[in-house]
């Protein structure tokens, strides 16, 4: 019974040491992971129906190490006229409006240094409508995917500011004059075209 007992003992010791000493392996190591946040407006340089076009907007983000995940939303915010050949039942005081939202993602590459680069993409849905002096009377709704490509700069550790070259592509476009179906109406590649992105990014980077 002793000699059971002596021979378990020994063979406890054994295992507890060969735990200790093993290393645990896994494909995610979350100690080496960084968590934290930022936010910020966001404005777009574009055209839309060959015309220049501001989207103004803000998005917000958490940050794992340099990758990022997170929401933003863009609009408008200069007046676009109605193109008659398109929606014969525009009006002079008519005019186009855009906006959209849904997830950004991004990951800046060299993020510690002061000059780096970001590589990002907007992915949502929106709409296109026709709008007038009192509101909003038409529209049709659109998915958009706009690669992002931009030189940031560490100003402080807390702020970020980035500039770049986006490609806004509309998809899902098909807004006409119910009064005259038979006139082209808009169509998405009356919105998709490259443009510039400025970003303005406050966090803790």
């Amino acid at each position: 019974m002793k000699k059971a007992t002596i021979t378990g003992l020994i063979l406890a010791v054994a295992v507890t040491l060969y735990s200790q000493e093993r290393e645990y392996k896994t494909l995610v190591n979350f100690d080496q992971v960084r968590i934290s946040g930022m936010g910020g407006p966001v404005m777009q340089f574009t055209a839309v129906d060959g015309e220049f076009a501001h989207l103004m907007g803000g998005g917000g983000a958490i940050l794992f190490n340099d990758f990022f995940i997170g929401g933003y939303g863009l609009g408008l915010t200069n007046n676009i006229r109605v193109d008659e050949d398109k929606y014969p039942g525009a009006q002079t005081n008519h005019h186009l409006s855009v906006s959209h939202g849904g997830f950004w993602l991004g990951y800046s590459l060299f993020g510690t240094h002061p000059v780096h680069i970001c590589i990002s993409s907007l992915i949502g849905w929106g709409e296109l409508g026709i709008k007038d002096d009192y509101g909003q009377y038409d529209g049709d709704n659109f998915f958009i995917i706009v690669p992002t490509l931009e030189v940031e700069l560490n100003l402080t550790r807390y702020f970020r500011i980035g500039a770049g070259a986006t490609y806004s592509l509309y998809t899902l476009v098909d807004l006409k004059d119910p009064s005259d179906t038979d006139a082209p109406g808009y169509k998405s590649s009356d919105l998709s075209s490259p443009g510039g992105f400025l970003s303005f990014k406050f966090g803790w980077f």
